[in-house]
């Protein structure tokens, strides 16, 4: 495992150029009404000759500009609906979305949940059972989730050159079909330019994660098999996690629809 993770560190060397933005809308605008100067007799005639095709040049730009600006995703969305564009992500966006993807309202919510089953039935990593172990899993699952985020999300996407955002199908497409693509995630992806590829930033992070719980979790937990089974248990989370993100806006929408 701890092998695996340091075979995960070699693209880190290599670093994304930032995409280059496209015109904007008013740029278009901007160009398409060049300014002349009436320095010439005929520069009235000229101008009349002139005004329509200036006049479409404008409309034409004006009525680019909504298709331009509508349905873009924000910058830091973890999710891309159905039909929104998605803005492209230089290594250092995707290191704050790995940031900002920890510091989510939600995100202490997942701690306690994780912290609470492990307590339950004393499970990894092995605190024990009192008040004092619950803590102790409450700041282990903080630490090890955060990590994964930041490992998955910034470094390795950015090293990788992936695009670490979740792209839901939405309901154009079958629920088997949707359920088989969103567990799919965890080890397919897609490129910055938007090829599919093997999901090494998802792999490698994992492992990294995996890895590092050796410095903080009970002796008992640490090796190479604890680690191994963290690391599998870590890509079942995942895929319960995007199975979330596929069908829960389906499910609050068909709940408000029944009030």
């Amino acid at each position: 495992m701890l092998t695996g993770s340091l075979f995960c560190l070699l693209p880190l060397a290599s670093a994304a150029q930032p995409a280059i933005q496209p015109a904007s809308a008013e740029f278009l605008l901007a160009e398409s009404a060049v300014q002349v100067l009436p320095d010439s007799p005929g520069f009235v005639r000229s101008a009349a000759q002139n005004a329509p095709a200036q006049n479409t040049s404008a409309i034409e730009a004006a009525e680019i500009a909504p298709a331009i600006k509508t349905n873009v995703a924000r910058k830091y969305a973890r999710i891309i609906q159905p039909g929104q564009q998605a803005q492209p992500l230089t290594p250092g966006d995707k290191l704050i979305l790995g940031i900002r993807n920890q510091t989510r309202p939600v995100s202490p919510v997942n701690w306690i949940v994780s912290a609470g089953l492990s307590h339950l039935r004393d499970g990894r990593p092995h605190y024990g059972t009192d008040s004092g172990a619950f803590g102790e899993r409450l700041g282990a699952a903080a630490l090890k989730q955060s990590t994964q985020s930041v490992l998955v999300l910034g470094v390795f996407a950015g090293a990788f050159h992936e695009d670490p955002r979740y792209y839901r199908q939405g309901r154009s497409h079958s629920f088997m079909k949707r359920a088989v693509y969103a567990a799919s995630r965890v080890l397919i992806t897609r490129t910055d330019s938007g090829e599919p590829s093997i999901n090494w930033a998802q792999i490698c992070g994992i492992a990294g994660s995996a890895a590092i719980t050796n410095l903080y979790y009970p002796d008992r937990d640490t090796g190479f098999t604890p680690t191994a089974r963290s690391f599998g248990d870590s890509f079942v989370t995942g895929a319960a996690s995007n199975e979330l993100r596929e069908f829960m806006a389906d499910a609050i929408a068909m709940i408000r629809h029944k009030k």
